[in-house]
């Protein structure tokens, strides 16, 4: 398997004239690949397929604003690209890119996120995504991301250090049991990791302690772990924290 890596600022309009060169393969090879985004923010959505319309090479065929919905749409249009971000007021997008992965198998996945960190990156990879790309990344950055990852392949272009991005994939190789934990046990792991108690952690997340507190020990039954030192060491491992 080959794993291209962006790491570090790039040059935007070095990407859209290698973008823009990969574009014209692909329509020598075939029709406008088909896209479906899935974002809560109706503006955002609305950007992205303006933006997608003027390619020569893409077609957004559906939109939607709920994880279930994009769900649902993706397995009946089997799109070649899904556009997803990673946070919604409702449901596991980590969950929905597993699913994709197995029900849509030719479907490339490119994550679309205000999250630039090891964290998500390395959440999102093991998941299954294809592609991680930052929300202030260019646009240019996007259209590269998606047309240099083919189905089976990782592209990740953000500003993370080579190094993190390496863990990250290696991480999603090992298949970490990480995969067990839904998004906001994510969260509160890595907090737990980082030394923070159960109230800051409410606080951090504008949650009750009592939430936290379940959350916390939903986490820690699924990976076995029976104290916050032990916390902080499959954090480490799985390399979702820095040692």
């Amino acid at each position: 398997m080959r794993h291209n890596i962006h790491a570090g600022s790039t040059d935007a309009t070095a990407l859209r004239a290698a973008s823009q060169s990969m574009a014209c393969s692909v329509m020598s090879r075939r029709h406008r690949a088909t896209l479906i985004v899935i974002d809560d923010h109706a503006i955002l959505r609305d950007g992205l397929r303006a933006l997608l319309d003027l390619e020569r090479d893409f077609q957004v065929i559906a939109e939607a604003s709920t994880i279930a919905e994009g769900v649902v749409l993706s397995k009946r249009l089997q799109p070649d690209t899904v556009i997803i971000d990673i946070s919604f007021p409702e449901g596991d997008a980590f969950a929905a890119i597993g699913t994709l992965r197995r029900e849509c198998a030719g479907t490339r996945i490119v994550v679309l996120t205000v999250h630039n960190t090891q964290e998500c990156l390395t959440a999102a990879m093991t998941a299954g995504a294809h592609g991680f790309v930052a929300k202030g990344a260019a646009f240019a950055v996007l259209l590269h991301t998606m047309r240099s990852a083919p189905s089976g392949s990782e592209q990740t272009a953000q500003s993370l250090p080579s190094a993190e991005l390496r863990g990250a994939l290696m991480v999603r190789r090992q298949a970490s049991p990480a995969l067990k934990l839904t998004w906001r046990e994510r969260q509160i792991l890595v907090a737990v990791a980082q030394g923070y108690t159960s109230k800051e952690i409410a606080a951090k997340l504008n949650r009750s302690v009592k939430t936290i507190v379940k959350h916390r020990a939903n986490m820690m039954k699924k990976l076995s772990l029976h104290d916050a030192s032990a916390v902080t060491r499959f954090a480490i491992a799985n390399g979702m924290l820095s040692p």
